[in-house]
């Protein structure tokens, strides 16, 4: 039986889009969720029933008991897809406490250590007899020139694409490829607060005049952990609508 990939934040707009695409290729899929328990029940009925897993990624023991059980059940994970995001205030950095950086970093660069740390045995597992592949969601904003009021979510995402290029190259010898994706701004939880005119206005100073969607994403995402995409371990890749980074 094919070893599944685990969607981290499988409940969010993007890790759902991906699932249904991983989904709809062949792949069996786990869907992870800490939040918005009725998305990811009817996400799972959509996903042939996939099995549902819940944890918070920023508390050490729960994801220890996560990877764990996941050991006991499974033994290898073909892949691990990490698409977290945390809501935050749109405020001018000056004005914005420290607090509200420290859970975006948490909840970004201390996630990731915390999972892919306790994921590493099991895709290890998988990587002996086939390859193993990690899909890291960044945002182009930590590649370009961000717009204003969103200094906490740029910082932890920079701090995030930081890391996994180092881990990149750190996984290869174990047959583990880790890539690494930019989306552009998608409408999603992390926008629901951002007037409609303004979006409007954002997707109009657009090339192709619309925003980008959860389904250029997942499109990417599907190549991206595939075979065809090995060489690009490491490698940011920008989806997005705007100009390119």
């Amino acid at each position: 039986m094919q070893a599944p990939v685990l969607i981290l934040g499988a409940s969010g707009t993007l890790g759902g889009a991906i699932a249904h695409k991983l989904h709809g290729a062949g792949q069996p899929v786990i869907l992870h969720a800490n939040t918005g328990v009725d998305r990811i029940a009817s996400l799972a009925a959509e996903c042939g029933a996939a099995p549902v897993v819940s944890a918070d990624l920023t508390d050490e023991d729960q994801v220890t008991g996560l990877f764990d059980d996941l050991a006991g059940r499974h033994g290898a994970l073909s892949g691990l897809v990490l698409s977290v995001a945390r809501p935050f205030p749109n405020k001018l950095t000056h004005r914005t406490p420290w607090d509200v950086f420290q859970a975006q970093i948490d909840s970004q660069l201390k996630a990731a250590h915390l999972v892919l740390s306790a994921a590493q045995p099991l895709l290890k597992a998988h990587g002996a007899t086939d390859t193993a592949r990690v899909l890291v969601i960044s945002t182009e904003f930590a590649l370009s020139m961000p717009p204003v009021k969103v200094a906490p979510y740029v910082a932890a995402k920079a701090a995030l694409t930081a890391y996994a290029k180092v881990i990149a190259q750190e996984w290869l010898v174990h047959n583990i490829r880790v890539h690494i994706m930019a989306p552009g701004m998608v409408k999603s939880e992390l926008t629901a607060d951002l007037p409609d005119m303004y979006l409007e206005q954002v997707a109009d100073a657009m090339p192709e005049k619309r925003l980008t969607s959860s389904d250029d994403v997942a499109d990417v995402a599907a190549f991206l952990m595939s075979p065809a995409a090995n060489s690009l371990y490491g490698t940011v890749i920008p989806v997005t609508r705007n100009e390119r980074p």
